[in-house]
């Protein structure tokens, strides 16, 4: 969203992102009321969910998929740089497979503590928001309690939105 509000500003303007914030800096907006809604499932639940994720993602092909990009992209300076797709969670561990320096068990258990170590980063991240501004719901998204739970918190916070809705 970030990169599509720039492009439109860029077109708009008729010139760089650069210039525009040089020229007029940047402004917080305001005349916004904002609702941030957190899922926080309880930790275990989350682990398995990610792990079988993990384990769907191998099962489904995903060693195959990076040997392919492999054969197809190695070299090239994208394929290769630091900031490559290659390094994302998942793919790192399956290339480690393709160029033999580690087992599609090991790979998998990798490919696991990785992202169970990101979901904590993000949870941390959240949690270190101002005061409450987040509001937490303890349960997965595709649970309809908390899907719900969501709307009833939408309600409360925006009455005018169900108002206009009658």
């Amino acid at each position: 969203p970030k990169m599509v509000r720039a492009i439109e500003v860029c077109l708009t303007a008729n010139e760089k992102m650069s210039d525009v914030l040089a020229r007029r800096g940047r402004d917080a907006l305001q005349g916004f009321d904002i609702l941030r809604i957190g899922l926080a499932p309880e930790r275990e639940a989350l682990y398995a969910r990610i792990n079988d994720r993990s384990a769907a993602m191998y099962s489904s092909g995903l060693i195959e998929e990076t040997r392919h990009l492999f054969e197809a992209h190695a070299g090239s300076a994208a394929f290769d740089a630091p900031n490559s797709p290659m390094r994302s969670l998942g793919y790192k561990q399956a290339a480690q497979v393709v160029r033999g320096e580690a087992s599609e068990e090991d790979a998998l258990a990798a490919t696991q503590q990785a992202h169970r170590n990101y979901a904590k980063r993000q949870m941390t991240w959240f949690r270190n928001i101002e005061g409450d501004a987040v509001r937490w719901l303890r349960g997965f998204g595709d649970d309809p309690a908390m899907v719900r739970a969501a709307e009833t918190l939408v309600a409360e916070s925006f009455p005018q939105l169900a108002a206009r809705d009658h």
